[in-house]
């Protein structure tokens, strides 16, 4: 297994910020311990992109050295692109290879959005014909699978299902049972009015909401297909939905003060994870990386226990099971010079299940397993049967539909964020007005695109 360091990746980049022709750099191939890696003459070295940091560096370092003795005339390169773990830089410096021509292999993505833009830009290449071949139907297989004009682009390594994180101290002493399937987000504002406690620096809000574009509007990335467009590529924010949430996150923080006021949270950079970890609030809406978060007791000391909920809906008529379900997934460029073998590294990186990360996209995962890896021996610290039933209901489904997706999807997130931001801090402003604003500036950036 070959590990390339930051240093050579960053060669790589200034060679390529240069653009002095066709006398690009190559890094050279080093195995972990730093020494010279000879490749054999019939053997083929692939690289993996990523922003990986820490202990992710590992995992990732022990799946290729197992795909490796399974396939030994593959090699994988683990490349950081980035050293700061920050995905929006690592696609910059993605895109910029991509537009230089550098052979791309396989790559990792956050969101499948990040997915589709690509596959739109022509960058990425399809996988239906190498699927096709291996009989794989990518949507019994995975839980979401990027598609663009019905063509697959990616597969799903790891899923992210949205739910609520809260403290069992502070729900045990409200007297209030942990949430079930079907809650909904009245129901949340009355746990969180119930768990608000305290006053001044001692205070433990109810709740707590981060500032991503989801905690935005959350039935719009649960409930609709997709958060910012429509189906015929008009802005999706004259949705009921929009004015509905924006009002419950003006009322909870104005009139029930169960939440900390949103320009608080800008002005002092607050985070979600340490807000609740903290203890200065008692849920927090969030997706099942918090497990690892949790785990993390030398950056996050606490004592309590933390139970799960499924993430509330708008209505009792919203099916159960309905959620915000993304994930991580990985593609295969379109410069790759040795595609089948890329391929083979993709499929085995979304399907391998002896180094588990997180809650994997694989539909068939087993449950227990999966359980054991994510919560080990912290059992004081993650209640294991609400966490379980969240996860793994057989009724959870997701009705975003990656064809709604563009390649300037990802531009009217900032929309959304920055239409709630208004809202929230100037309480003249309603939400029918703050509707037409981001509908506005949505079509702007639509008809900038589509010229």
């Amino acid at each position: 297994m070959k590990v390339v360091k930051s240093a050579l990746v960053s060669g790589l980049i200034l060679s390529l910020l240069a653009g002095c022709g066709n006398n690009q750099v190559t890094p050279a191939a080093t195995n972990s311990t730093g020494t010279d890696n000879p490749v054999s003459a019939d053997s083929v070295t692939i690289n993996y992109y990523n922003w990986a940091t820490g202990q992710s560096i590992e995992q990732i370092d022990q799946i290729i050295e197992n795909f490796e003795k399974e396939n030994p005339n593959i090699n994988v390169e683990n490349v950081q692109l980035v050293t700061n773990g920050n995905s929006l830089d690592f696609y910059k410096k993605l895109d910029l290879m991509a537009a230089s021509g550098e052979p791309i292999d396989v790559t990792a993505f956050s969101h499948v959005d990040f997915v589709s833009e690509r596959a739109a830009r022509g960058v990425l290449e399809p996988l239906d014909e190498y699927l096709a071949k291996d009989g794989i139907n990518v949507d019994d297989t995975y839980f979401m699978t990027p598609k663009y004009q019905d063509k697959v682009y990616g597969l799903q390594d790891t899923s992210q299902l949205w739910l609520v994180a809260i403290n069992k101290d502070a729900l045990d002493a409200a007297g209030l049972p942990v949430p079930t399937w079907g809650w909904t987000w009245d129901d949340f504002c009355d746990y969180a009015k119930k768990l608000t406690t305290g006053s001044g620096d001692s205070k433990q809000y109810g709740a707590f909401f981060h500032t991503w574009g989801e905690y935005a509007n959350f039935p719009a990335y649960s409930e609709l297909p997709h958060p910012y467009l429509t189906k015929d590529q008009t802005p999706v924010f004259d949705d009921e939905s929009f004015k509905s949430f924006f009002e419950l996150r003006r009322a909870m923080e104005k009139d029930d003060q169960s939440v900390k006021y949103f320009s608080d949270i800008i002005g002092g950079k607050l985070r979600y994870d340490s807000e609740f970890l903290g203890g200065k609030a008692a849920m927090i809406p969030t997706a099942n990386f918090v497990v690892n978060l949790i785990k993390d007791t030398e950056k996050f000391p606490h004592t309590f226990k933390t139970v799960f909920a499924p993430l509330p809906v708008s209505s009792e008529d919203v099916e159960i099971g309905t959620s915000n379900l993304g994930g991580s997934f990985a593609s295969i460029g379109k410069t790759s010079k040795h595609k089948e073998e890329s391929y083979k590294f993709l499929k085995y990186l979304t399907q391998q299940m002896e180094v588990i990360r997180d809650l994997p996209g694989l539909k068939s995962s087993d449950k227990n397993k999966v359980i054991e890896a994510l919560v080990g021996d912290n059992t004081g610290l993650i209640d294991v049967d609400s966490l379980s039933a969240t996860l793994f209901d057989e009724r959870i489904k997701t009705v975003y539909d990656p064809s709604y997706s563009t390649s300037y999807s990802s531009q009217l997130k900032p929309v959304l964020e920055n239409g709630l931001s208004n809202y929230l801090l100037d309480y003249n402003l309603s939400a029918e007005d703050a509707q037409k604003q981001m509908i506005d500036e949505a079509n702007k950036i639509i008809r900038k695109n589509k010229e």
